[in-house]
């Protein structure tokens, strides 16, 4: 009796290892490019049960997720989701940055040593990216035998969460999704056949209609907003008819009107199921890798805000896709045979005039970029005089960033770049829409005397930030369009995003531990058992995992 008691304890503990020790056949991760945590709540009761609703009641759903870096815009996102790590070790320290070596202004994944593939222009690559990515660990552990692909509306979203050595990057540049010569000199056949079909411009002359009674959309206010933005021929209100600027002809407009509309989600939901079965992903013995970086949410939030009836309804839609998409791999794939992520790259501000027309004492509003360039080179003219003939102050101010002409201080004979940032910094912090601001020394250093000083060190790399970095007061927006809002501050409106993990090794269920998106990696890692991303800080979200 005992050695038939034995016999199965083995045969039990043998299988339920075995079943540890499985390895998913495919990792999908979903990015909803400017997707705040909030729309799953807010517009959770009109959800179909197929979509976020799959993920939410199958999945661990981590509601206190956010980003812990000061600059909340599309580059840094992606480049911390699958890296693990921020811009003060990945070098991504926002879209675009003042590079003093070539002195003018350098995109994130810019590259002019390589080439598009499948159209023309400046070249792109992950070359500015410093580090590795769970993509990267995976690859190395199959000996380059898993197959990662990554795929998006925006060059940047696809190349930064990919890293140095993705199996193929692809992105959309107008009617045709395109690579470049970093990663292959040729597009493979199954990303021709979807360019010659067409695809991309058979949305030209459709209509973008609400989904919902009209009733339903009382839930975000007003439809037609004078503060919410008209452009590429998209007007304020519903129904939106998708031409751009010419009714008669399809011009590049219409590619910008077409992303900004749930048809450009559509565009890259179709390009990622072909992805699927043109690579056979997880259709082979070995693990492989998905991610789809969706930049439709962006597009329509920053033209409309959080509070507008184009952003319901583009979650209503981003719902029905998902669920559409999730269909296509269950037939592929098999969904037990996944792990599923879905997150997000930041959220977004609420428009000031939105908060204004409610409440007009609510301290929010705009500052231009030209105030800030204007503001400081006053400050400085004042303090040390105006410069020799020909000559300014400031360089560059791009993102939070402002950067001294270094030029200028050698010729002012100053005996150190600091005290003229000491004195920026300073004077900065009484304008009205500034909450701090922060020498290039004062970042340098470990320690961190507020939560807020804290995230900005995060964003900061010495080689790239400016002289001096400033944040504007919660609910101020900076830019010229008194129209739309747009992110990229430190505060939780632009931090707080879902987090949602879901598979056979994951544990169902609602966590409220604050956590982060630069957690995927590890946890992901983890899970497979690969190395974890180099120069990552987060942490394995063990609570979650089913482990043996």
């Amino acid at each position: 009796m005992l050695k038939k008691t034995v016999a199965l304890f083995t045969a039990f503990a043998l299988c339920t290892l075995h079943s540890f020790s499985a390895q998913p056949k495919l990792i999908v991760v979903i990015s909803l490019d400017q997707f705040r945590y909030d729309y799953i709540q807010r517009f959770k009761p009109h959800f179909g049960k197929n979509g976020f609703n799959y993920l939410l009641n199958n999945g661990a759903n981590f509601t206190n997720a956010s980003y812990k870096h000061g600059t909340n815009t599309t580059g840094p996102g992606h480049a911390a989701m699958l890296s693990g790590s921020y811009a003060n070790t990945n070098g991504i320290v926002a879209n675009d940055w003042f590079d003093r070596e070539s002195q003018t202004s350098l995109y994130c994944v810019e590259d002019k040593t390589v080439s598009i593939v499948g159209s023309g222009g400046t070249g792109r690559s992950p070359r500015n990216f410093i580090g590795s990515t769970l993509g990267d660990e995976l690859r190395l552990k199959s000996s380059f035998q898993s197959k990662v692909i990554f795929v998006s509306n925006k060059d940047r979203a696809a190349i930064l969460m990919a890293g140095k050595n993705p199996s193929g990057v692809y992105w959309q540049m107008d009617s045709v999704f395109v690579t470049s010569t970093y990663y292959r000199t040729d597009l493979p056949n199954w990303v021709k056949e979807f360019n010659q079909s067409k695809f991309i411009d058979s949305f030209y002359g459709k209509t973008w209609k609400k989904k919902l009674p009209e009733s339903v959309y009382s839930l975000v206010g007003v439809d037609d907003a004078p503060y919410e933005q008209e452009k590429d021929g998209m007007k304020r209100t519903f129904p939106h008819k998708i031409v751009g600027t010419d009714s008669t002809k399809l011009t590049p407009s219409y590619y910008w009107a077409m992303n900004r509309s749930p048809f450009g989600a559509e565009v890259l939901k179709e390009f990622a199921k072909r992805a699927i079965i043109g690579e056979k992903l997880g259709q082979r013995e070995i693990t492989d890798m998905l991610c789809v970086s969706f930049s439709s949410p962006d597009i329509v939030g920053h033209a409309y805000g959080p509070h507008s009836h184009e952003v319901m309804d583009m979650a209503l839609r981003m719902d029905d896709i998902l669920a559409d998409f999730f269909s296509h791999i269950n037939k592929k794939v098999g969904l037990k045979n996944c792990v599923f992520v879905l997150t997000a790259d930041h959220g977004v501000a609420p428009i000031p005039e939105f908060i204004q027309h409610h409440n007009k004492n609510t301290d929010a509003g705009r500052i231009s970029w030209s105030k800030i360039w204007q503001t400081s080179s006053a400050i400085l003219n004042k303090k040390f005089g105006e410069p020799h003939q020909g000559m300014k102050w400031i360089k560059s101010v791009m993102a939070n960033n402002i950067y001294l002409d270094r030029a200028t201080i050698e010729a002012m004979n100053f005996p150190a770049l600091e005290w003229a940032a000491r004195e920026l910094a300073d004077s900065l912090k009484a304008l009205p829409e500034i909450a701090a601001a922060y020498t290039a020394r004062e970042l340098s250093q470990p320690s961190s005397s507020t939560p807020l000083e804290y995230k900005m060190k995060r964003s900061f790399h010495r080689l790239r930030s400016g002289d001096v970095v400033y944040a504007l007061k919660p609910y101020y927006l900076e830019g010229d369009d008194p129209h739309g809002t747009s992110h990229g501050e430190p505060y939780e409106y632009d931090a707080h995003v879902p987090l949602i993990l879901m598979g056979e090794r994951i544990r169902k269920g609602t966590y409220a531990a604050e956590v982060s998106p630069i957690d995927i990696a590890p946890t992901l890692s983890a899970l497979l058992g690969i190395e974890f991303p180099a120069g990552g800080e987060g942490r394995v979200l063990s609570e979650a995992l089913k482990l043996p």
